[in-house]
């Protein structure tokens, strides 16, 4: 089984320090990663599920198993993200 494990930080301005959550998620056994301009399943999915989107700045979907998808955000100065994929037991398998 693999975790998905997310490292949110945010802050209202670049003066400001960045404020922190953390997040864990069970994805199953199995996942695929779409990347944006490498596949066309990218724009199909953004496109019947996820209307407006296209406008975001998400640089990937992760699909899980189970039907789950997470956005893969592009880094920002006010957005930092960080993503594990987590092994059985607590090792780092990939990181996106």
């Amino acid at each position: 089984m693999f975790t998905l494990r997310i490292i949110e930080e945010t802050r209202e301005s670049e003066s400001v320090p960045f404020e922190q959550v953390i997040e864990n998620f069970e994805i199953g056994s199995s996942y695929s990663i779409l990347k944006k301009g490498a596949t066309k399943e990218f724009d199909e999915i953004m496109e019947t599920e996820f209307l407006g989107a296209d406008m975001m700045p998400i640089e990937s979907l992760l699909c899980t198993e189970h039907g789950r998808k997470f956005f893969i955000w592009e880094q920002t100065p006010l957005r930092n993200y960080s993503y594990f994929i987590m092994t059985e037991n607590g090792k780092t398998f990939e990181r996106l």
